[in-house]
């Protein structure tokens, strides 16, 4: 028998499946896949996309930190809908979705550090953090386990992520019920509590544990600060229906307003000029971008011609591959990298980098993460699975 997480919060709940947020994601996920392909560029020539409102389609780090609300959000639904839920099989199931894809994924990063190893190095140091060097057993092996300070991006740059999100999956249910259960108040405040103890935790556990070097205990550490991230989402989902009653209230020049609050957050991340004025961990200034994220997702839900746009049938496909797309990406580039790099014009690259991509992303998504998912809905409940379409996008 697993635990069971009850929680009967007070206030309405809304049943629907957001498809908005789906096809959200897979906006942000593009955004990641043109960012890395941007740090191809010098910075002379990308200065129209990082220095003008462009930078909202390379917007690569501030995509991750809409993720994180994103998930929050979605995963807090089922604590709404339900008077409680198996932590096994909440468990079981989060493994199909993000971790089984993961390791498909791996496997192609892999495969591509083995047979297409760099011809570096190169100018860039970016270009050098991947696939630069012989890949060995040992780092395999800490990218399936999790374990230790490990070269995150020496086999794909999107790894990193992930490592967070599982981690913060093994706690989530106990997240959800006290956002579900708590004061707003002190469910913010709790949260930024925790982004901030990360850092002194850090120092802690480096002087404390000898083995332990400074990176690998700040590594650790920070999947508080990215927690708190998933309870800023969970936050939006247990207050939706005061949120959207307020918005339903406001005049089409206070959504204006509001849409460009967001975006003006939301960049922020990017605004280095403002950032390196003020010696704080860069991680601090994920705030601000969380607060623009969080503004979005409820336009995502609100506003009608986003709404509209986002619930169209390409947006809406490119929702349901997102996950699939920020996976193999990387490897595709690198692919590229090391066999046209320096060959043809780094402009050159964009199209068939572009084309490659999504069409490995289809391939990926039937063959992995579809058959992922479906797996683990029959693993949690195989009466209910054999009577429910084939599932449509990320959960």
């Amino acid at each position: 028998m697993s635990p069971e997480f009850s929680c009967n919060p007070q206030h309405a709940i809304d049943t629907r499946r957001f498809y908005e947020l789906d096809s959200l994601r897979g906006l942000a996920a593009f955004t990641v896949v043109l960012f890395h392909f941007s740090l191809l560029g010098s910075p002379d020539s990308n200065y129209l996309f990082f220095r003008t409102p462009l930078r909202l389609l390379v917007a690569g780090p501030q995509a991750v930190i809409l993720f994180f609300l994103l998930s929050g959000f979605v995963l807090t639904l089922p604590y709404q809908r339900r008077s409680s839920l198996g932590y096994a099989s909440f468990l079981l199931k989060r493994i199909c979705r993000i971790y089984l894809p993961y390791l498909g994924a791996l496997a192609l990063a892999v495969l591509g550090d083995r047979y297409l190893p760099g011809h570096g190095p190169y100018k860039s140091y970016y270009l050098n953090l991947t696939w630069s060097v012989p890949v060995t057993i040992h780092l395999i092996r800490q990218h399936i386990l999790f374990i230790g300070s490990y070269d995150w991006a020496q086999l794909n740059l999107a790894f990193w992520s992930l490592v967070n999100e599982m981690r913060i999956s093994l706690a989530f249910p106990f997240i959800a019920v006290a956002v579900l259960r708590g004061r707003n108040a002190w469910i913010l405040f709790s949260a930024f509590a925790m982004s901030l103890a990360c850092f002194p935790l850090a120092t802690v556990f480096w002087k404390v544990f000898p083995l332990s070097t400074a990176n690998t205990a700040l590594r650790s550490t920070l999947t508080l600060h990215y927690a708190a991230l998933f309870v800023i989402g969970s936050l939006i989902a247990k207050n939706l229906p005061a949120i959207n009653r307020w918005y339903s209230r406001s005049s089409t020049l206070q959504s204006a307003l509001l849409a460009f609050t967001a975006l003006l957050f939301y960049f922020f991340g990017s605004a280095s000029s403002i950032v390196q004025r003020f010696p704080a961990p860069k991680e601090l200034y994920d705030w601000p971008v969380a607060l623009g994220s969080a503004i979005i997702i409820v336009l995502a839900i609100n506003s009608r011609p986003f709404h509209r746009f986002l619930t169209s049938r390409t947006i809406h496909h490119l929702g349901k591959i997102s996950y699939s797309l920020y996976l193999i990406h990387g490897t595709v580039l690198f692919a590229l990298v090391h066999t046209l790099y320096h060959r043809v014009p780094t402009a050159a690259l964009l199209l068939p980098y572009l084309g490659i991509t999504l069409a490995v992303t289809e391939v990926f998504y039937h063959a992995v993460e579809r058959p992922a998912m479906l797996l683990g809905r029959r693993l949690t409940s195989p009466l209910a699975a054999a009577k429910q379409p084939p599932p449509k996008s990320r959960l």
